[in-house]
């Protein structure tokens, strides 16, 4: 794995804006825009089959994880509400299927692949991962280059299972797919609004017909049980851009228990035991030792003595995480509005020794199979919403001999 400069194209976000990709200018670390093609990772074969490895083991253990939380019933340690426990666990037994999330993983550059989280039921940089970064592959390396992303084809294909084989329904269904409009201030929250755009892309390639609606505008109709969009138009299939463990806790959550049997949901209600980051803790619990996985607990006192991170449960973007050394000061934290629901303790990964960068792997499944991956870079130990996307490619064995770019 090695950071190497590379020359961006004099028309970049022309090219990126054709391809429905136009939030590439937020500011990043420095006022820098997000996307970042004046470098790129480059990765060997033999790398890119280590981190694909060690995605699907880890979301082999991760389905053994969510059997165990449901079998035992340890939906309280999640912070569930107990009306919506038996939702999860039905969802879980019923196998309700899931299109895709990305794992955050530590790779040292030598053997050393960790899991950091795993972002289940809302990740995003998918546009970027799955249409900028080809993009840029064979603009900039060549029709020749390669990189790990299969993300584009997985998704169709997996949209097609499921409207086929999961929920039997023709083409030309109906599928809705929701986001969040504005955070309270009125203005459309592009990234969101553009990730759902590209996924209506992906499922009506697979033969629905998609709908975009926001989550805003989702009504309830007392008389049918059911919801409805803004136009009145019952709503049977939905994916949503929208965290499980908001709509639980929010007034109409009650109406996703009446909703039982009228709407379908993706991701569905079991990834709310693999978004929570007490997920980390029971994967210790059950595989102790695991060489993905980093030691993890409900409190610091196992890490005694040693560098650790404090995360929050229900954190995103690096919100609230504080790195502490093996003498319990404080090496880095970052401020933001979750820990109320909790902390996880993880002992502190090791990074690729990439000068003046930590870059964390974006690892994506879609279904149940490695999709890809994406690399976000910081200046600073903690990956926050200031972190740039960088694109990768995977090196012919010639160029990692003699070390060209």
């Amino acid at each position: 794995m090695r950071r190497v400069d590379s020359t961006p194209r004099p028309d970049w976000r022309a090219r990126l804006d054709e391809i429905g990709f136009t939030f590439y200018d937020l500011p990043s670390e420095g006022g820098r825009p997000y996307w970042n093609e004046s470098a790129a990772y480059a990765f060997s074969m033999a790398e890119v089959e280590r981190i694909e490895a060690a995605t699907q083991e880890l979301f082999d253990r991760c389905m053994d994880a969510v059997e165990h939380v449901v079998r035992e019933r340890r939906f309280a340690e999640f912070g569930i509400p107990s009306r919506f426990q038996d939702l999860v666990a039905e969802s879980w037994d019923q196998d309700d299927p899931t299109v895709y999330g990305r794992f955050d993983l530590a790779y040292d550059g030598a053997d050393s692949v960790k899991l950091l989280e795993f972002n289940a039921d809302t990740p995003t940089s998918l546009v970027e991962s799955a249409v900028a970064q080809w993009q840029w592959l064979t603009e900039v390396r060549g029709d020749g280059a390669d990189q790990f992303n299969s993300l584009h084809e997985q998704l169709v294909e997996q949209w097609e299972h499921i409207r086929s084989a999961r929920w039997g329904v023709a083409p030309g269904a109906r599928l809705h797919l929701a986001s969040l409009h504005d955070s309270g201030d009125g203005q459309l929250i592009v990234e969101d609004f553009e990730t759902v755009a590209y996924m209506a892309e992906t499922a009506q390639a697979a033969g629905f017909d998609p709908k975009l609606v926001y989550i805003e505008d989702l009504q309830w109709d007392v008389d049918a049980a059911q919801f409805l969009d803004a136009d009145g138009e019952p709503v049977r299939h939905i994916f949503k851009l929208y965290p499980w463990e908001w709509m639980v806790n929010e007034q109409f959550g009650g109406f996703l228990l009446q909703s039982r049997g009228t709407t379908q949901w993706i991701e569905p209600a079991w990834k709310l035991l693999l978004s929570n980051k007490q997920l980390l803790v029971v994967l210790w619990e059950l595989f102790p030792g695991h060489p993905n996985l980093l030691p993890s607990f409900a409190d610091a006192a196992p890490l005694t003595g040693e560098p650790f991170v404090r995360k929050p449960r229900l954190g995103r973007e690096g919100a609230n995480v504080t790195i502490l050394d093996g003498t319990g000061d404080v090496v880095a934290e970052e401020p933001g509005p979750y820990g109320d629901e909790g902390f996880v303790y993880q002992r502190r990964a090791a990074f690729a020794p990439i000068p003046g960068k930590t870059a964390v792997i974006g690892s994506w499944v879609v279904g149940d199979s490695p999709a890809g991956i994406d690399l976000r870079e910081t200046s600073g130990p903690i990956t926050g919403d200031l972190a740039e996307f960088v694109p990768h490619y995977i090196e012919e064995p010639s160029m990692q001999e003699d070390g060209r770019a």
